[in-house]
């Protein structure tokens, strides 16, 4: 978060602080699209979503 490293479980769910960056390593584990979202429902409405693509 921030440029700051953390430990911890493996997980699928990222808390962003407000007005933060993060960056994630990713095992996306298949040759897919993967949609990356938020959970909160007015921003999933207003567009917070997008996909990226992993290929073999």
């Amino acid at each position: 978060i921030n440029g700051t490293r953390f430990a911890g479980a493996l997980r699928d769910t990222v808390y962003v602080p407000p007005m933060s960056m993060v960056t994630v390593a990713v095992d996306a584990g298949e040759a897919a699209e993967w949609m990356l979202h938020c959970h909160h429902m007015p921003h999933l409405a207003s567009g917070m979503m997008t996909t990226f693509a992993v290929s073999a």
